[in-house]
């Protein structure tokens, strides 16, 4: 008896306290990235924030698991990650690849993933669990990790240490974090929360200071999705205004006008910069493709269209050389139909995906339903691991694993399209369009980038809002209206 007294005592004051280790958890994102950056560069290995991420998650595990009051949905998830890590080693083992040459490295990875639904599950919890006051922390939670990352920004550049977006080209402010690409999906995922809580504001300064500093963190990013975000984020807040009925001209003048001011400075956008920076090279580099070839028809007196691999071997040497030396000169050749174009060939992203088609071609059936060796992805110590993130859920955890997580995605889109076809007014709010905003935006980076699903970072605002999304329709009291 005495035991369950003090059982229910922890959990009440766990209760009490939720709010604030909520924010703790929000906090320690940024410190998390900062720190890993600073190991980084003083050549640190990055075991130390990676055992802190884990230390992270599975205090986050346990404690929804203690307050939960669905303990076997929990329970239920945690037989499905274990089940199928054990036929994902399956499937490595039968691969044909020299067997499981790295479980720890695979493994590690895979936690990664699982992150994501058991971190949106503990929230999930938490919202539970605190109502409107852990909602309130949440978007507190937004708003603090903003400042954070601006502060961290301007820090990098006052001091002249900001690796910069684009490091090789020295474009783009991207502060002391160490992935582009899931920096751009965290900002991204950042931004319409804070503008609509300036939206929300009735003084206009939160607005003006929202809608400046946001819209302003994107443009000078340098990415495009980044860039794009700023358009996104300004006609749907706009457009959530109309169908919420909470339309007010001067905020909307404003969101606008800040849209209008990045749009109309484009040319003069980090953005642009990189992108003609890009295009300079590509230019460069196809003029000396074409010697290249020129070279190979005198040397071989003959053409490329007489005989094609002869001619256009050192070409493709040069750009995909690694692959054809594991799978061969004629099968990459034919892949990429004896291109020419230099654009085609330095496509990273595309090359990645070719090598890890040809992998799961030449590996069994085991592997096609549950997921190649990440180890399996490294050639001669370079890492041919895919740069957009659905194509890596297939190649690492096949066509089971890219099913489930489709399943979890499409469970809380199933909950959106029934809630707003259920009762629009109630459901259409600026809250639940800025959080759907970020989630558009988190999900376009899973498309383009591989910034979000194996980032523990980035994937943490991922499960944020989803939790934020579900607690919105399924747990949040609204007063009672009439259908519309």
């Amino acid at each position: 008896m005495e035991d369950r007294q003090q059982h229910q005592t922890k959990q009440s004051w766990l209760r009490r306290h939720l709010p604030a280790i909520m924010l703790l958890l929000f906090v320690v994102q940024p410190v998390m990235d900062v720190l890993s950056f600073g190991l980084t560069q003083c050549g640190v290995s990055n075991t130390v924030s990676l055992c802190l991420r884990f230390l992270v998650l599975f205090g986050t595990g346990a404690l929804g698991f203690a307050l939960s009051r669905h303990k076997k949905v929990y329970l239920t998830l945690g037989g499905i990650v274990l089940i199928f890590a054990v036929l994902h080693g399956w499937a490595c083992l039968s691969a044909g690849y020299n067997g499981w040459q790295n479980p720890i490295y695979d493994l590690t990875n895979y936690i990664r993933v699982v992150q994501i639904p058991l971190f949106t599950l503990c929230f999930i919890t938490f919202l539970r669990e605190t109502g409107e006051d852990g909602y309130q922390t949440v978007e507190r939670g937004f708003v603090i990790n903003f400042g954070l990352i601006v502060l961290v920004e301007i820090l990098s550049t006052v001091t002249g240490t900001d690796p910069h977006t684009y490091a090789n080209k020295q474009i783009g402010v991207l502060g002391w974090f160490a992935t582009t690409n899931a920096q751009s999906a965290i900002l991204c995922a950042i931004v319409p929360v804070v503008v609509m809580q300036g939206m929300r504001k009735k003084k206009m300064g939160y607005l003006f200071a929202s809608t400046i500093v946001g819209f302003g963190v994107l443009y000078l990013f340098a990415t495009r999705l980044s860039y794009l975000a700023i358009f996104v984020t300004a006609a749907g807040m706009i457009l959530v205004m109309l169908l919420s009925r909470t339309w007010n001209t001067r905020t909307a003048a404003v969101v606008l006008l800040g849209a209008v001011v990045c749009a109309a400075a484009i040319k003069v956008s980090p953005m642009y910069a990189n992108q003609s920076a890009h295009q300079g090279v590509l230019q460069q580099k196809q003029l000396e493709a074409d010697q290249m070839i020129q070279t190979a028809e005198k040397q071989y007196h003959t053409t490329v269209k007489q005989s094609p691999e002869q001619c256009l071997t050192p070409l493709y040497k040069e750009y995909l050389g690694e692959m054809a030396d594991r799978f061969g000169m004629q099968r990459v050749m034919q892949t990429y139909d004896y291109t020419t174009d230099v654009s085609e060939l330095k496509d990273a992203r595309r090359m990645k995906i070719v090598y890890c088609t040809y992998l799961m071609e030449d590996a069994g059936t085991a592997a096609k339903l549950f997921g190649l060796e990440l180890q399996d992805m490294v050639w001669e110590n370079r890492t041919f691991d895919v740069e957009n993130d659905f194509h890596g859920m297939y190649y690492l955890y096949g066509i089971i694993g890219l099913a489930l997580f489709l399943l979890f995605l499409l469970y809380f889109a199933e909950l959106i399209v029934r809630a707003l076809l259920r009762n629009f007014q109630q459901y259409m709010t600026p809250e639940a369009g800025a959080f759907g905003i970020s989630l558009c935006l988190l999900l376009l980076h899973v498309y383009c980038t591989a910034g979000v699903l194996r980032r523990p970072n980035a994937s943490f605002y991922l499960s944020v809002v989803l939790a934020v999304i579900y607690y919105l329709i399924t747990i949040r009291k609204y007063p009672v209206q009439s259908k519309t």
